[in-house]
């Protein structure tokens, strides 16, 4: 999406809680805060002479800048030893790299690159949760893009600007600097670029429970997705569409989207991703009523988190399940797996001092409640007590 050395790390509305539902594991570039754009050199002579520099046993940058006075040069340098430290989790290291970076390439008079440095050190203010600084730098950024007529380098700020924007809780802003940055990526041909904003807006459209806008948006980035062929891409956006389909009261809808994903996520064999979208597809498919699909998607889920050692989401996902077998009339099946449930809430119980969530909580009472209905009077006073 970015240019070619850049890298990209990149209330239940049906009266029901949503375990998960929508919700993408943490990944390296699928964090909260949005899409992240960071830029090294784009200088391809320094760029080749930095990677020499950057092989096992390189000197340390006292003795690289000691044999290389060019400040373009040595801000090359500085900018990718940023990239490196940025993707070590070194994020001050990485901050101060690209300061200095920044200094070098504005003395050498390289807008474009001291533009770079900006950005990359907006993200850095983004993810210490220093949005204004972010949207200061961002700013500038962008001025001098501006002022040195370079449109090609301006998207990326305006992705990074609507991003930090939208982490201030100033939506009306970022909404605007997403739009016109997706306007700049369908200028220069970006699909990438121009598939990322789409995403970006349609989740600030489902922030503001917009769903009609946010599914819009999303069908928009999944078309894109499939055109460029990025199978992650393509299953995000399903899975997005997914939750925006159950929030606009379209379960069907939602249940062949997020059939959609949840195979993708298979053949990529991203187990986490998988995990996620088979629980949701579940709820999706107990919402429209098809409740052997339901089953079948948290039997499924289930075997995976019990797979990965997830105790807390299975437990969430045997609540599914039981309240899938209350509304079909399987009672036995209910209890047994409220039992489950129960027996895993209370083993992590033990080993921590986590209070017991309202939705299992909740789950308790119906267990003693479907327990009272049987006449089992004494297993029920017992699930009480636990709470």
């Amino acid at each position: 999406m970015l240019n070619p050395n850049a890298k990209q790390i990149c209330a239940d509305k049906m009266g029901r809680s949503f375990f998960s539902f929508g919700q993408r594991a943490v990944k390296l570039g699928l964090i909260s805060l949005g899409a992240i754009a960071l830029i090294g050199s784009v200088d391809s002579a320094a760029s080749g002479a930095i990677a020499a520099q950057l092989q096992p046993g390189a000197p340390t940058v006292e003795s690289f800048l000691s044999t290389n006075r060019d400040r373009l040069q040595s801000a090359g340098f500085f900018a990718e030893q940023g990239l490196q430290s940025f993707g070590r989790g070194d994020r001050a290291g990485a901050a101060e790299h690209w300061q200095s970076a920044r200094l070098l390439y504005k003395a050498g008079g390289d807008l474009s690159g001291e533009g770079r440095m900006l950005e990359n050190l907006s993200v850095i203010h983004r993810l210490d949760e220093q949005a204004e600084d972010a949207i200061a730098l961002s700013e500038e950024a962008i001025a001098l893009y501006e002022q040195a007529g370079i449109e090609e380098s301006q998207p990326s700020a305006y992705l990074n600007l609507g991003s930090a924007y939208r982490m201030a809780g100033q939506v009306e802003r970022a909404i605007a600097a997403y739009t016109y940055g997706l306007d700049l990526y369908q200028r220069v041909d970006d699909i990438q670029g121009e598939r990322i904003m789409l995403s970006l807006l349609a989740q600030i459209q489902k922030d503001l429970s917009n769903y009609p806008q946010a599914i819009a948006y999303q069908n928009q980035a999944l078309a894109l997705s499939r055109q460029i062929g990025i199978a992650p891409a393509e299953a995000e956006a399903l899975s997005e569409l997914g939750y925006a389909h159950v929030m606009n009261e379209q379960p069907a809808q939602a249940v062949a989207v997020l059939q959609s994903a949840a195979e993708i996520y298979r053949q990529l064999r991203d187990r986490t991703q998988e995990v996620a979208v088979l629980n949701n597809l579940g709820k999706a498919a107990a919402l429209a009523g098809d409740y052997a699909l339901a089953l079948d998607s948290y039997e499924a889920a289930l075997t995976i988190f019990q797979a990965l050692n997830y105790p807390d989401q299975s437990a969430y996902v045997l609540v599914n399940m039981a309240q899938v077998q209350v509304e079909i009339g399987e009672l036995e099946g209910a209890i047994a797996s409220y039992q489950q449930a129960v027996v895993l809430s209370e083993s992590l119980r033990q080993n921590s001092a986590e209070l017991l969530s309202p939705r299992l909580e909740a789950a308790y009472r119906s267990l003693a409640v479907l327990l009272q209905q049987q006449a089992r009077i004494a297993e029920a006073q017992k699930i009480l007590s636990l709470i």
